[in-house]
């Protein structure tokens, strides 16, 4: 949080894989990877920033070993921006299964924690989700390209971006938001908001109908709603879109 509002040109650039990072973002990996790795000793870490230059860095996952998997600043723009939409995510998994899972968005005061089984909690409230049917009282978050798709502003109340993807899991399991889809399923941006909306009562699952498990990459992503009926909803708003995309 010191550098909020308070980064230098030189604390910002653009990785070789593309996008920016900061000093904040490699801190913060920095913190979290030591705290987390003896708070399990044994386990392993995947955060963003260190496996940016991994040739396969997902393999790690498929051990049975606990993999902490860390994005240790997400909405890095937004908060390169002065925008407070940005959130830390950590998520636990074991054999690709994922066991726990915390997002924390410090200007918003907000931290949900979800454990396999456990329910998602909201400090001290269990998080329950309701269903929704009538499309049109819907409010949800899509990519540019499925916003910007005939009509599609027209079949739901509202559809946003935050360039967060963890807001976007707050939100929705909060209520503030009805469905979310994703495209780029980086393991650190969704394996914690995954569990937090299935344990939450949600639905979480990819387009394709099969369940998310980190390393995942399923062609037309993840959608994630408050309940079935919803998620069929918007599956099918959406799956004209896919034909115009392209390879």
């Amino acid at each position: 949080m010191p550098r909020f509002h308070s980064l230098s040109a030189s604390d910002q650039w653009q990785k070789e894989v593309g996008g920016l990072v900061t000093i904040a973002d490699i801190q913060s990996e920095r913190f979290l990877s030591q705290a987390l790795g003896e708070l399990l000793p044994g386990s392993l870490i995947l955060g963003e920033e260190g496996s940016s230059n991994e040739d396969q860095p997902y393999l790690c996952l498929e051990e049975d070993t606990p993999v902490w998997i860390i994005d240790p600043l997400d909405g890095t723009n937004n908060f390169a921006k002065g925008k407070k939409d940005f959130a830390v995510i950590v998520a636990l998994s074991v054999g690709k299964n994922i066991r726990a899972g915390w997002i924390y968005a410090p200007m918003h005061d907000l931290m949900v924690v979800a454990e396999e089984g456990a329910g998602a909690w909201l400090e001290h409230e269990r998080l329950q989700l309701s269903d929704s049917t009538t499309a049109t009282a819907l409010r949800g978050s899509l990519g540019r390209r499925f916003r910007n798709y005939p009509n599609m502003d027209d079949r739901f109340a509202s559809l946003s971006n935050a360039s967060c993807c963890g807001m976007e899991y707050l939100d929705i399991a909060r209520g503030k938001l009805d469905f979310a889809h994703f495209r780029r399923l980086k393991p650190w941006d969704h394996a914690a908001g995954d569990l937090v909306i299935r344990e939450a009562g949600g639905t979480a699952s990819c387009v394709d109908g099969t369940r998310y498990r980190p390393g995942d990459t399923p062609p037309k992503g993840l959608l994630l709603a408050r309940g079935q009926k919803c998620w069929d909803i918007v599956a099918e708003a959406i799956d004209p879109v896919f034909a115009t995309l392209p390879n």
